[in-house]
């Protein structure tokens, strides 16, 4: 069945615990969050090692610097993914673009914004690439620090999500799914 232009998405918004939840997901799946969560897993696995042949050669802690040593990776490992919801809130309140409702039109040339605080366009060829975390939010990025966050739920029918996607992937808009 052809596509019938335009895909509407009326009102989007997205609350603070929605975009926390979003870009945690994106946080956690970048290169480098893994490589540190790998590292700090490491770290704590080979200091929890010496602690315990420390304690089996012994019979008691005798290098108490490594269970200090021990304990505070293990405290930043916890605090860790609670610092990022924090500054990720934080980041929510500030951008107050986020908080009034965006009404979204989609259609064979361009993506179309509207809000009360005024209206853009870009053209397909401007975005990037799309991001696509499940099952409910697409994020187009025109560059690599912002965003426009589409909320599928709020596609009007008869358009369905897999029109949007295939619109994505008519203008070749590289996307990665979540």
């Amino acid at each position: 069945m052809p596509t019938t232009y335009p895909l509407l998405l009326p009102g989007v918004r997205m609350t603070a615990d929605e975009f926390v939840a979003v870009n945690f997901r994106l946080w956690r799946q970048r290169p480098r969050t893994r490589f540190n969560h790998w590292l700090l897993g490491l770290a704590v696995l080979l200091l929890a090692a010496s602690v315990a042949l420390d304690i089996s050669r012994t019979g008691y802690v005798s290098n108490h610097s490594t269970v200090a040593f021990l304990a505070v990776a293990i405290l930043y490992a916890l605090v860790r993914m609670q610092l990022v919801r924090y500054q990720l809130r934080r980041g929510y309140a500030r951008n107050t673009g986020l908080h009034a409702p965006i009404s979204f039109e989609l259609d064979a040339e361009r993506l179309r914004g509207r809000s009360a605080d005024g209206h853009f366009e870009a053209r397909w060829q401007v975005l990037r690439r799309a991001v696509w975390v499940q099952p409910d939010w697409l994020l187009l990025y025109p560059t690599e620090a912002a965003c426009y966050y589409l909320d599928l739920r709020r596609l009007q029918a008869p358009a369905t999500p897999a029109q949007v996607l295939a619109l994505l992937q008519q203008h070749r808009i590289p996307m990665q799914e979540l």
